[in-house]
């Protein structure tokens, strides 16, 4: 232990348990938990002491009263081409990628964007869509050119899928042609 994060009882010290009893009660934030996530009510919520599921991969963050899920940690997906892509005028729906994953399985999409270069185009109508169930599925989530969402953010997440494929499409209705990065990021957990 260090001098700096945990009490050290000095040598000598007639009630040196005083000082290790605080360390347990520090050890109890520091430390994370892992169990189930059916488990997880079994132990008390310590503000900021952290649960990760070890059957779904869900991280949880204690708050004194209740655990707050942040996130999980599982097999990912995703993230962006790296460069800008250019796509011509009249897109309706072009399927870019796609994400497969068991029937045991469901896909989450943690944030997506979609940064244009500059030019005329009008933002609202360049399209980045992540559709459940292929390209002609139902909408999960959509952002337009230069707009960011993240779903630790967001209203309107989570945004889980539960069947597969899921589809990543662009659609380009501004009248020109546009350079612009497609970036999802999911987590593909059980």
């Amino acid at each position: 232990m260090t001098e700096h994060r945990y009490n050290r009882p000095s040598e000598g010290e007639l009630e040196w348990h005083i000082p290790l009893n605080e360390n347990f009660e520090q050890l109890d934030r520091d430390v994370e938990i892992r169990d189930t996530e059916d488990n997880r009510d079994e132990y008390d919520p310590e503000e900021g002491a952290k649960f990760l599921a070890t059957d779904s991969g869900a991280t949880y963050v204690g708050d004194g009263s209740a655990w707050n899920l942040v996130g999980y940690v599982a097999r990912a997906g995703g993230g962006d081409l790296g460069h800008y892509v250019h796509y011509e005028d009249g897109l309706e729906d072009e399927e870019i990628n796609s994400f497969v994953f068991d029937e045991d399985e469901l896909l989450e999409v943690v944030r997506l964007s979609f940064p244009m270069k500059e030019g005329d185009a009008d933002e609202s109508d360049v399209v980045l869509r992540v559709r459940e169930g292929g390209s002609d599925g139902d909408v999960l989530v959509e952002v337009e050119g230069n707009e960011f969402k993240s779903a630790s953010s967001d209203s309107d997440a989570p945004w889980i899928a539960s069947t597969s494929p899921v589809s990543v499409t662009v659609s380009n209705e501004s009248g020109e042609a546009v350079d612009v990065v497609p970036k999802v990021w999911a987590n593909i957990r059980r």
